[in-house]
């Protein structure tokens, strides 16, 4: 290839190369009792602000101490309050619940989501029933699914 087919292309990349060097002036001024930043003078009291060095992204507020709100963090295996098994990812529930199986410890929610609302409730235990016949007694101590049969 003919080194002149690449001028185009270096002539393209120096562009984009010096487009990045250069430093835009920022201006602070004040605006109905809000501070304003512009990219040209907005009013009587504009200052300009030194940014050194430029770069992309960033706070303009430096040396103000501000909090951001942190999520507590969500991992697997976080217990729900008060019952053994805990968390569940949904796909792990939706399994159990295609297969109609229950674990000791699960909160009232979740056997509920799998089983559906009990036909009767008798003290502790949530009975079952279809067709007339039970299909199963769960026993809650404390909301968390102690035993069934």
């Amino acid at each position: 290839m003919p080194l002149t087919s690449y001028k185009p292309l270096a002539v393209g990349l120096l562009a984009m190369t010096l487009s990045g060097l250069s430093q835009a002036t920022i201006y602070r001024c004040s605006q109905n009792g809000h501070t304003v930043f512009a990219d040209r003078p907005c009013g009587d009291n504009t200052e300009t602000v030194a940014v050194d060095p430029v770069t992309t992204g960033g706070r303009l507020d430096t040396g103000t101490d501000v909090e951001f709100y942190q999520p507590p963090e969500a991992g697997r295996g976080q217990q729900a309050p008060g019952c053994p098994v805990g968390y569940l990812q949904s796909t792990e529930l939706r399994r159990l619940r295609v297969q109609s199986r229950v674990r000791a410890g699960m909160s009232e929610d979740q056997v509920r989501y799998i089983l559906g609302d009990p036909a009767q409730r008798t003290g502790q235990w949530w009975v079952y029933r279809r067709k007339g016949e039970e299909t199963g007694r769960y026993r809650f101590r404390n909301g968390c699914l102690d035993k069934w049969r």
